[in-house]
């Protein structure tokens, strides 16, 4: 009878979101209990039994073959501790109830200085939850939900929420709803990851001074998503193979203070949308192949566009709803653009200034559907009779355009080639006593 009172009770509370590791103690949790602090755990290669709380200093160190399964109804792994580590586990099965207290996570950190390094999680809401916490390593590990057709029933890879100060290096993140999202957190250094096959591979809220370098974003919605945050350094980090009607290779809205700077926008459907925003630095990146290179709405001002280089987008740059301030020079130099140009003094900047344009900004701005037939030939026809009849838009304009460093030797050489070919006429018809009688119209 007692037996029966106390399962029915353990059963009403797990009804209602409630799980009592007390109540379910299991293999992996007794030895917890029994590893002194700051000890060392080393586990065997087998499936262990989650939901476990670790709740001292602690580091936990599996093999291939370690796995940590949860019940399907809370965090497999919870870090309420300091000085925790967790190294090479494969977890699987945290809650995955959107309606449930809180969202649930392959491992959930709630104390500072954790280092999660060589683990596989998957089949879990999140797969790595950063809450109210600070100076972590996640590094080298690899987080994979459930596919696109599913995005927003699941959480994301790694979800960074008013923490500070961590360091994201080397994970692998496929297949979640965001791969990494940050929430009014600052200071964080997000490095040489991948995410993949996710609605954002980045994705930033309300958080400043970060910076985010050397990451690959690829086969996205959208590759980074920079929202609401200022003093954002986005360096050597690739974004392609990003298409749809709405997707981007990078999103910058409501931002001020972002430095891009060296990265690669290739094959997506906008290389760099910005709206919304201000004063951001856009350096020495390639926008290559993709279908609009550089998107700019006219509630984005006073952005600075120097020694980048376009070649092979469809269309260069678009600036939509009306003009806008910004300069596509900096100092004197502008940007690398793949249209004819001409450097008779050989210094690398062209002789004239360079206008980008284009037809289809009122196009894309009354239906965004447009993006997806800007390789129609309907589309083609429309511009060329647009641009026969004068009717072209100018999108931007470089007062300094860069010379590419292959137009920079051919210039060279076509006007050696013209100088010799002069200086060749010249010393031929003044040999032949002609040259006087073509000038003054006379012979000696």
């Amino acid at each position: 009878m007692k037996r029966a009172i106390i399962g029915a009770i353990l059963t009403v509370l797990i009804c209602i979101g409630i799980h009592p590791v007390s109540a379910q103690a299991n293999e992996l949790q007794k030895h917890i209990k029994h590893t002194p602090k700051n000890g060392v755990l080393e586990l065997d290669a087998k499936i262990y039994k989650g939901n476990v709380v670790i709740d001292k200093p602690l580091t936990i160190i599996g093999k291939k073959g370690t796995k940590i399964y949860g019940d399907k109804s809370g965090n497999v792994i919870e870090i309420r501790s300091d000085d925790v580590t967790l190294d090479q586990l494969e977890i699987k099965y945290s809650g995955l109830s959107r309606s449930s207290k809180e969202e649930y996570s392959g491992v959930r950190v709630m104390g500072n200085s954790a280092t999660l390094t060589n683990l596989s999680i998957s089949d879990s809401y999140h797969g790595i939850y950063l809450n109210r916490t600070e100076n972590n390593v996640i590094k080298n590990n690899t987080i994979v939900g459930f596919g696109a057709e599913v995005l927003g029933d699941q959480g994301y890879g790694i979800y960074i929420n008013r923490a500070g100060n961590n360091e994201l290096e080397s994970n692998y993140i496929e297949k979640t709803r965001d791969g990494i999202y940050v929430e009014y957190a600052n200071n964080n250094e997000i490095r040489n990851n991948t995410a993949t096959k996710t609605r954002y591979g980045l994705h930033y809220m309300y958080s400043n001074y970060n910076t985010f370098e050397g990451n690959h974003f690829n086969q996205n919605v959208g590759g980074a998503a920079i929202m609401h945050s200022d003093h954002i350094t986005l360096k050597n980090n690739t974004f392609s193979y990003n298409q749809g009607s709405r997707a981007f290779g990078l999103i910058i809205q409501t931002s001020r203070d972002i430095h891009v700077l060296k990265n690669e926008f290739h094959l997506n459907q906008r290389g760099l949308y910005v709206e919304q925003s201000t004063s951001n630095l856009i350096e020495q990146n390639e926008f290559y192949n993709n279908q609009v290179g550089v998107e700019v709405w006219a509630s984005a001002t006073a952005h600075v566009f120097t020694k980048n280089t376009f070649h092979s987008n469809h269309t260069n740059v678009l600036a939509v709803g009306g003009e806008s301030n910004n300069e596509w020079f900096k100092n004197g130099v502008g940007n690398y653009w793949d249209t004819p140009m001409l450097d008779l003094d050989n210094d690398g900047i062209s002789d004239m200034g360079l206008e980008q344009t284009s037809t289809l900004s009122q196009l894309v701005e009354a239906n965004e559907l447009a993006y997806l037939f800007l390789d129609s030939p309907a589309i083609t026809i429309f511009e060329k009779a647009n641009e026969l009849l004068s009717n072209e838009e100018v999108m931007a304009f470089d007062q300094h355009p860069l010379m590419p460093e292959n137009r920079l030797k051919s210039s060279a050489i076509i006007w050696i080639i013209v100088a010799g070919s002069m200086m060749g006429l010249f010393v031929y018809f003044n040999k032949r006593g002609q040259l006087s009688w073509r000038i003054f119209g006379r012979k000696d």
